[in-house]
């Protein structure tokens, strides 16, 4: 009954809306970085890869061919930025406190983490995985501000 009794609304305690912010950024920063790789591979399709890659922008630009000009390259280059819009999507909506972007973007991230790893790119994936850990600290982080219960059980 207690517990009950103590969820009232959102808390409006700097830390746990910093910690919530900050973890909904790596977002965002998921989705620039996608953006630089793309313009990269665009513009510049023989140099290596960035370890900060998608792995569904990988997927499109090995689907895609770059070296063609037309419109298959600027389709390939629509999907990408496509991709990179729906993850900054993500970050603004988790910035905004909805849980639901955070758990549906990590997801959509971790299925990225496979496809980085269906490519064999070891770097990528760390970074996939350390982003992921940063994302969910964000969750927890909005999480807090709504449930005072989760921060009674120690997480």
């Amino acid at each position: 009954m207690q517990a009950a009794a103590k969820i009232h609304g959102p808390s409006a305690e700097p830390s746990k809306i910093r910690e919530m912010r900050l973890g909904a950024n790596w977002f965002i920063w998921v989705a620039i970085l996608s953006v630089i790789n793309t313009f990269i591979v665009f513009f510049f399709p023989d140099l290596p890869k960035l370890f900060w890659a998608l792995g569904m922008t990988q997927y499109v630009d090995a689907n895609v061919t770059f070296a063609n000009a037309g419109a298959q390259q600027l389709s390939g280059l629509a999907i990408n930025l496509g991709i990179a819009g729906v993850f900054a999507a993500f970050g603004y909506l988790a910035r905004k406190g909805n849980d639901v972007a955070f758990i549906v973007g990590m997801f959509l991230y971790l299925f990225d983490t496979v496809v980085a790893l269906g490519y064999r790119d070891f770097f990528g994936v760390g970074f996939h995985l350390l982003a992921i850990f940063f994302m969910f600290k964000g969750l927890l982080g909005s999480r807090r501000r709504y449930d005072p219960s989760v921060d009674e059980t120690g997480a």
